[in-house]
């Protein structure tokens, strides 16, 4: 069986989509198209540079290492002055350590630009602020004058996993202006319409996999302050334009799955956390795919 595989966001959760490679190993499931955001969009640039859900186990770092790494840090830091310099960097860390990890893991496996990938084979989304408007990369790469296909496979996941005030946004030069790019959760957490095809014969099926807290239920926001304000109002804007979406198709093509509630940035999970959320991924996504294939 083949399909088009999405990942939604979730930071350190998503390494529960290890599981979900896992899965679709044993059940003997090919992959032909990928889409994702921020984290999702990590893991799908391993998968579609062919890494198995084993190889990418082994070659997890710390954590602490992949999220807060500075590419060139020549003196230490403290605390208090990142919290500063967020003030004029616009976030915490440069993101570079990231950066610098995935193209490594990519050139391993031959793979530099979305030229050295099946075109069309890999998607995923950022946020232009500057523009203030969703960006779906590689393709909205000429809309900043630049080839789609030479665009850098890593550089454009930096971008959908720029987690606003933690990481830095990316600049993205458009003629003599910059533009500001972050995670496209921000715009597009679960971008299973990157997917679509209008027209197209539905031969191959498109599944998405998405995270959620255990304890979380869909219910009205209780808003009955500023703070709370905010926080819905990030909700808001992250989640409404994919549930308005889910509404028109259909959640069939949708597998949930169940994560603790943790931070998107909590580095500090212990090997037990690491290997139930990958368990979890794993057992979730065989029940799934069992009722599918009845």
């Amino acid at each position: 069986m083949i399909i088009d595989l999405v990942f939604s966001g979730g930071g350190v959760k998503a390494i529960a989509f290890i599981g979900v490679v896992e899965a679709l190993e044993e059940r003997g499931i090919k992959v032909r198209r990928i889409a994702g955001t921020s984290a999702g969009a990590l893991v799908g640039a391993l998968v579609a540079a062919s890494y198995t859900s084993a190889e990418i186990k082994t070659m997890l770092p710390p954590l602490s290492e992949l999220f807060y790494k500075e590419k060139e840090q020549r003196w230490w830091v403290p605390t208090w002055l990142r919290w500063i310099q967020l003030y004029w960097k616009k976030g915490l860390y440069t993101g570079d350590g990231l950066l610098e990890w995935l193209e490594l893991r990519l050139q391993e496996k031959g793979i530099r630009t979305f030229d050295d990938l099946p075109q069309g084979s890999f998607k995923m989304v950022a946020s232009d602020l500057t523009a203030g408007k969703m960006v779906v990369l590689p393709d909205d790469a000429v809309y900043y004058g630049r080839d789609p296909q030479a665009m850098h496979v890593a550089k454009a996941v930096r971008m959908s996993a720029s987690l606003p005030f933690f990481f830095q946004p990316v600049k993205l030069k458009k003629g003599k202006h910059s533009h500001l790019i972050v995670d496209g959760g921000v715009l597009s957490n679960f971008p299973i319409w990157l997917l679509e095809e209008k027209g197209a014969k539905k031969e191959i099926p498109i599944i998405g996999f998405q995270l959620q807290a255990e304890n979380q239920k869909e219910q009205e926001q209780k808003i009955n302050n500023v703070i709370e304000l905010y926080s819905a109002l990030f909700i808001t804007m992250k989640e409404a334009h994919d549930v308005r979406h889910l509404e028109k198709i259909g959640k069939r093509k949708v597998l949930i799955i169940p994560v603790p509630e943790l931070s998107s940035t909590d580095t500090s999970l212990t090997p037990k956390q690491i290997h139930t959320l990958i368990s979890t991924g794993r057992a979730q996504t065989l029940r799934y795919l069992d009722r599918l294939l009845q």
